[in-house]
């Protein structure tokens, strides 16, 4: 096995290609982990509308609240600038057909130093294809870095910006669940007099009329041929509907 050397053309190619492979790869890579970023901003769509018409309504009024929705927008709104700066197309550098060596710059040579020099004109070419390299090397180097750097801050921003949006969230819980409980309470009061009043109702309904002249139930009914005096007075037995109860009339 040879040893490596930069002084070797081939190796100098051989290790330029690889850096660009890697760095081309990595580029794609940072792309592929978008994903991260709009999960959380899909967790905070659910509750962002919600939040904002608590606070744009008043319906909370709480300083706290507003401070932190404040702060909340303040790093959602930054790390949504640097998502857009992330998905923006950008250049990148990718080499040529190999064609244009072994035929345009290799006539070009040949025509410039003579066809015979054979060995100057491989090292001459290789020289050439080198010079591609590294310039589309030092592109891709800096495609990656400025793309890895908008990934890291919209990720970051992104992630702080859920710390105040979670205060707010928990204010929005609170306020529902108070809301919960008022609605309930006041059912339950309704419901109390409503049955209140029914009961009031069928105890009126349930009393017997003495008043009435034509009640044949009562101890001053007139039958012919008894003394009404000795008649033991009897009543029907009263079940009031979807109850266990009896009630003597």
């Amino acid at each position: 096995m040879s040893q490596k050397s930069f002084y070797d053309l081939e190796y100098i190619i051989e290790i330029n290609e690889k850096r660009i492979e890697e760095y081309i790869s990595a580029y794609q890579k940072v792309l592929e982990r978008l994903t991260n970023i709009i999960i959380i901003y899909s967790a905070i769509a659910i509750f962002l509308v919600p939040i904002y018409q608590d606070i744009c309504h008043f319906e909370i009024t709480h300083w706290f609240l507003r401070m932190c929705f404040m702060i909340f927008v303040t790093l959602f709104l930054l790390s949504l600038y640097f998502t857009v700066r992330l998905i923006i197309p950008i250049e990148v550098s990718y080499l040529t057909s190999p064609r244009m060596y072994y035929e345009t710059i290799r006539i070009q040579y040949e025509q410039r130093i003579g066809p015979n020099r054979q060995a100057d004109i491989i090292k001459l070419l290789q020289a050439s294809y080198i010079n591609e390299l590294e310039q589309a090397l030092e592109m891709n180097i800096r495609v990656f870095t400025r793309k890895s750097s908008f990934y890291y801050n919209a990720l970051m921003f992104g992630l702080l910006s859920a710390i105040p949006f979670l205060i707010c969230l928990g204010f929005h819980i609170t306020k529902k669940e108070d809301e919960t409980q008022k609605v309930e309470v006041v059912n339950y009061e309704k419901y109390l007099n409503l049955h209140y009043k029914l009961d009031s109702i069928m105890s009126k309904s349930n009393k017997p009329n003495t008043g009435s002249p034509s009640s044949t139930t009562s101890a001053t009914t007139k039958l012919p041929g008894i003394n009404n005096a000795q008649v033991i007075t009897s009543s029907p037995n009263v079940i009031r509907e979807n109850s266990s109860n009896i009630k003597k009339r």
